[in-house]
């Protein structure tokens, strides 16, 4: 009989031990199920008897949170007046589900020197069809209405958000201005709750969610700073050799130019380029580009400069971003046909 007995609480163990719990782990994705079993195998006289298996599962929650980052690295020169001018974010979900995020901009951030104002279409949401910001062709990014087409972000994806400003006039140099960008939760009573707040149902599939550390929104803030930027250039013949080892500029002579590029003021030169097409009645004397006094090769290759490769008879070179103040020099020779 005491076998008999045991055989029954097994029986009731494995019919009636099914505790539904709801538990959150940011690592695996919400609304998964984990299940869990226990057997227990034993004999009576001697005989196997079968096995009896009680199993447990439990939904795991959604976990709300979310991180936004500034990607420019620096502020952004600008001038006064300034129109149309881009700030980079990049805004992540580090949640476990799927969230949807609405956005907003703060332009009268504390403790800077003045208000960048919305530009008309004053935030892009990138749509990957080419990188960086595109407002106008077939590549344009998607322009943001609020309420309307706010993001869907998976578990750990990723947008990138741009926010365009107009610079106000009569700024001083060195002056910054700051905007910030904010993202929400849209799931009812997400955004700003503490975190460990649980949201019955709200989750991804109807499970609990509950409010992550970031308290279910994110912000990050970048700058503009003001900068007199000026970028002079001047080309004149520095020297000339002509087939007679005198210096006339007759058919046959070597002449050799000298570009200079003054970068004065404050701030930063972005994406500086210097083109030079090839006179007519000269020909290019092949590998002659120096730049700063070093040779430079006529390919594009790993230096900052080419002939012909980046536009076809032309001396190219990239200088990037050159911050003032600066002078640079470029050299090369023709010969007059």
């Amino acid at each position: 009989m005491e076998k008999t007995t045991l055989v029954v609480l097994l029986g009731i163990v494995g019919t009636f031990f099914f505790p539904l719990d709801s538990v959150w782990a940011v690592g695996t994705a919400a609304n998964t199920t984990i299940t869990n079993s226990v057997t227990a195998s034993y004999s009576l006289g001697g005989v196997p008897a079968a096995p009896v298996i009680a199993s447990t599962s439990f939904q795991v929650a959604e976990v709300i949170d979310a991180a936004a980052t500034w990607q420019d690295g620096a502020n952004v020169t600008v001038t006064t007046p300034d129109a149309n001018r881009v700030l980079t974010f990049r805004l992540a979900n580090t949640g476990n589900g799927t969230e949807l995020f609405r956005l907003t901009r703060n332009d009268a951030v504390a403790g800077d020197a003045f208000n960048p104002s919305p530009s008309t279409v004053s935030i892009y949401l990138e749509n990957g069809l080419a990188p960086g910001l595109q407002t106008v062709g077939a590549n344009m990014d998607t322009v943001y209405n609020s309420g309307v087409n706010d993001p869907s972000l998976p578990a750990d994806g990723t947008l990138d958000v741009y926010l365009l400003s107009q610079i106000p006039s009569g700024l001083a140099d060195l002056n910054v201005g700051n905007v910030q960008l904010l993202a929400a939760s849209t799931t009812v009573g997400a955004a700003g709750a503490v975190a460990g707040a649980t949201l019955v149902g709200l989750g991804t599939g109807g499970v609990d969610a509950v409010v992550g550390t970031t308290n279910a929104d994110a912000e990050a803030t970048g700058g503009y700073i003001v900068s007199s930027v000026v970028v002079t250039v001047a080309k004149a013949v520095t020297a000339v050799l002509d087939p007679f080892l005198g210096t006339d500029r007759v058919p046959g002579a070597v002449v050799t130019y000298r570009i200079t590029v003054d970068v004065t003021g404050t701030g930063i030169a972005e994406n500086l380029v210097i083109t030079d097409p090839i006179p007519a009645n000269t020909t290019y004397n092949s590998n002659s580009i120096r730049v700063g006094g070093a040779v430079r090769t006529d390919a594009s290759d790993g230096d900052n400069a080419d002939f012909g490769a980046s536009t076809a008879n032309t001396v190219t070179v990239n200088f990037g971003n050159t911050a003032s103040p600066a002078t640079l020099t470029i050299d090369f020779n023709v010969t007059i046909n």
